[in-house]
């Protein structure tokens, strides 16, 4: 428990500062940064007199919210309880609202990729913090594990719950776009590609224009996926209205 808050701590500080280091946040804990890395990634087991440092390091002045966090970290139960479904719903809906989750995912596709958390960082782009939250995130959603250090897929597709907010798909919808205005940017236009052309539609066929995207984008990602897979690339197909409807 205590080494999950940790993780988002370290990862909440990487957003709000993309070039916050592990040994920041280990001079804030008052920590060895081999120490700190050691115990984020599970090879090294907590003290007692190790947990109370982390909680006073990370400025825990709540003493039942203290507490909670040592005792859960020391006191497990004979038998873990399964994650309640509302609990899979928050994980799957984090997932989407946020384009690390399925970057990772389709990073760790590729054949000589080596999945190390350092490698997914460099490769993506992506606070080392935030990487070790998405992939613990992934984990409890049993689409990645960890063998030897390295991180691999399950070979389990993600099924989101009905009942994921759509402010979650809309935020991730946002995030992509943003994606795509600092690659507009930042990439060379043969490794890009961002046009559009505007027109006057009959509304009536718009329930049709979906279907032929959806079915274009499959098509592209199944022609896209039969080489050598080398890069992570996402595909944004935006089609909305510019004009107003006519007020009665």
């Amino acid at each position: 428990m205590l080494v999950e808050h940790m993780k988002r701590t370290f990862a909440e500080r990487c957003r709000k500062n993309p070039s916050y280091s592990l040994r920041a946040f280990s001079r804030s804990l008052g920590m060895d940064s081999s120490t700190v890395s050691a115990i984020l990634k599970g090879k090294r087991p907590l003290t007692i007199k190790t947990a109370q440092k982390i909680v006073e390091g990370l400025n825990i002045t709540n003493p039942m919210e203290a507490q909670a966090l040592i005792m859960g970290t020391f006191v497990k139960e004979e038998k873990e309880a399964l994650p309640s479904y509302s609990e899979l719903a928050m994980q799957s809906a984090e997932a989407i609202s946020s384009w690390e989750h399925f970057a990772i995912l389709a990073l760790l596709e590729i054949p000589d990729f080596k999945g190390m958390e350092r490698s997914i960082s460099e490769r993506l782009n992506i606070p080392f913090g935030i990487v070790s939250e998405c992939l613990v995130r992934l984990e409890k959603l049993d689409l990645v594990k960890n063998q030897n250090g390295a991180w691999k897929l399950t070979g389990k597709n993600m099924a989101t719950p009905s009942q994921i907010p759509s402010a979650a798909l809309r935020e991730g919808h946002r995030q992509y776009i943003s994606k795509a205005l600092e690659s507009l940017e930042s990439d060379a236009v043969d490794v890009r590609d961002i046009s559009g052309i505007t027109m006057a539609v009959s509304k009536s066929r718009l329930s049709e224009a979906k279907a032929m995207i959806q079915d274009f984008r499959r098509r592209l990602s199944a022609y896209l996926e039969e080489g050598k897979k080398d890069a992570v690339y996402r595909l944004n197909i935006q089609l909305f209205p510019l004009s107003q409807e006519k007020k009665p």
